[in-house]
């Protein structure tokens, strides 16, 4: 079996796959804030498809050079693509706006560095420009520009994936909020993903016919993979992020926003300060709202009469705590009562999980090790 038939089959499935599950972001039927979401990732997928189609026809038919050249460049949209995806996914309040035309960027700029020498000459000098493509200046800038953008992307994208984990953190006590398995598989996958695009990028300039096929071959057959993992997780997870309002700001973000202002009283009075801690805290061991599973720091500002970003800055900046462990302790303060109440000997661990308001058995434990640095099992065995 030859190389070129790896390649050529391969592009096959990434093509159809690809289109087909673009054809089906474009037109399911969604919710509003999630139609941005779907479109981008269409389009991200179509965009893949059309860069990578030269390995179907590029061996039965020849197109004009101003389309391989453009079709060469659609790439460029797939960092933006991407990154749209991700923030029209996290922030269930996201609209486009103008300020987004700005992602345009890399695309508009490499078009501008092939247009003295390639897009308004002649047919023939476009012939005799691509004979000799790679060695060329516009070729070269090309190229670095691709990694640069590439490298931007990735970055931007782990920065609000970041800030993503640290909100839900700072205003969600559900588990069921948090992705973080899906997000790391993300951020891992899109960093394999440039560094196959580099490497294919410098072996395209430096190395032989064979090492770039090769690369070629490795990179469409990881292209099929990412495609296939993202179906996987689209019918797996319809909601792989539970959107969260823009409005949200952390709280070292809150000191720095001059916009917003917060009371004085949270900042400059210490009696005041310790007068609401203790006022939240005797709530929650009067009332127990943390037995609710589905929490979030905006019901519990109702609860206690306080403002959200007030009770944010409490929470995390005075009690020293994210929201979500804060929540979580008494919750495992209250199983630990029940472990080592002779009475309830019987129970079964997964019963107090859902009865102290926990919603999975993993984040029990999880929240169980941390705070007592032993398993649910191992406490009751040594109470």
């Amino acid at each position: 079996m030859s190389q070129d038939f790896i390649l050529e089959k391969a592009t096959i499935i990434v093509v159809f796959i690809a289109s087909v599950l673009a054809f089906f972001l474009f037109t399911v039927k969604s919710k509003k804030h999630n139609k941005v979401s779907n479109r981008s990732m269409g389009l991200f997928l179509l965009v893949l498809a059309i860069h990578i189609s030269v390995f179907l026809y590029s061996d039965y038919f020849r197109t004009p050079l101003i389309f391989e050249q453009v079709r060469d460049q659609l790439i460029l949209f797939s960092g933006p693509l991407l990154y749209l995806h991700l923030i029209s996914s996290t922030y269930l309040d996201f609209k486009l706006s103008r300020k987004h035309l700005l992602h345009l960027t890399p695309f508009f700029l490499v078009t501008i560095i092939f247009i003295p020498r390639f897009f308004i000459v002649s047919e023939p000098e476009r012939i005799i420009f691509y004979q000799s493509y790679h060695s060329h200046l516009e070729a070269k800038l090309y190229a670095v520009l691709n990694i640069v953008t590439i490298s931007f992307y990735l970055i931007l994208m782990y920065v609000e994936l970041k800030k993503y984990k640290s909100i839900l953190a700072e205003n969600y006590s559900d588990k069921r909020y948090f992705n973080y398995k899906w997000l790391n598989q993300l951020t891992f996958l899109l960093i394999v993903l440039f560094v196959f695009s580099f490497f294919r990028t410098a072996i395209i300039y430096f190395g032989s016919n064979e090492e770039i096929l090769n690369i070629r071959i490795f990179h469409t057959i990881y292209l099929l993979m990412f495609v296939s993992w993202l179906i996987l997780k689209s019918l797996y997870s319809p909601e792989i992020f539970r959107a969260v309002d823009t409005k949200h700001k952390l709280v070292k973000d809150l000191y720095t926003d001059n916009s917003k202002k917060i009371n004085p009283s949270i900042v400059n009075d210490k009696k005041r300060i310790q007068e609401k801690i203790a006022k939240l805290k005797q709530h929650i061991e009067t009332n127990r709202p943390f037995l609710n599973s589905s929490l979030s720091l905006k019901e519990l500002a109702n609860d206690v009469g306080m403002e959200t970003q007030e009770l944010s800055v409490l929470i995390n900046r005075y009690i020293g705590k994210h929201f979500f462990d804060f929540i979580n302790e008494y919750r495992v303060e209250m199983a630990i009562k029940i472990l080592k109440d002779p009475n309830r000997k019987s129970s079964h661990i997964l019963e107090i999980l859902y009865e102290v308001g926990f919603n999975s058995k993993s984040s029990f434990h999880r929240a169980f090790r941390k705070h007592t640095s032993k398993t649910p099992k191992d406490y009751r065995a040594k109470s």
